[in-house]
């Protein structure tokens, strides 16, 4: 006796298949492998771009650079984050060791840091690097280091070349 089913199943052979592509363990994939490469990134180059118009003193120093509010005191300005402040010219008449326009440039930028410690959290920690030309007199650097111990930057660090050897 012959089996005869219920029912007669048929395959589509002839027509085009729909496929599903599942996009979460790829997703999670991708993820992973983005949380280990920002992990394992490492960022010890050079943090700091030396201006053209200055020339670094060399150090022995050891430690490394960090990331931080940027003043440069070139042969002819002042700049805060490479936007010029003041004139070197208007120093040498100044007797008093706060530069004005520099501690209101310094200011607007610890304001700023605030709001984003209030906004996101990031934390502000008062730092700054100062890069000076090696033949900068020590009259003008004391200067932009008192305006910027005054102006709620009392971190600071001075850029220098590594001496190498």
């Amino acid at each position: 006796m012959a089996f005869i089913p219920s029912r007669i199943k048929r395959h589509n052979t002839g027509g085009p298949t729909k496929v599903a592509l599942n996009l979460t363990s790829m997703m999670d994939m991708f993820t992973i492998i983005l949380v280990f490469l920002i992990k394992s990134y490492n960022i010890e180059g050079q943090l700091t771009h030396p201006s053209q118009d200055l020339t670094l003193p060399k150090s022995t120093s050891e430690q490394l650079p960090e990331v931080a509010l940027d003043v440069t005191v070139s042969k002819e300005w002042i700049l805060v984050n490479e936007k010029p402040v003041e004139r070197l010219s208007n120093l040498a008449s100044q007797s008093d060791l706060l530069i004005p326009r520099l501690y209101e440039a310094l200011q607007k930028y610890a304001l700023e840091a605030k709001k984003m410690e209030e906004s996101y959290g990031i934390k502000f920690t008062g730092k700054v690097t100062i890069q000076g030309d090696q033949k900068l007199p020590f009259n003008t650097l004391l200067k932009v280091m008192a305006t910027c111990g005054r102006s709620e930057f009392p971190n600071m660090r001075l850029v220098v070349y590594q001496k190498g050897g």
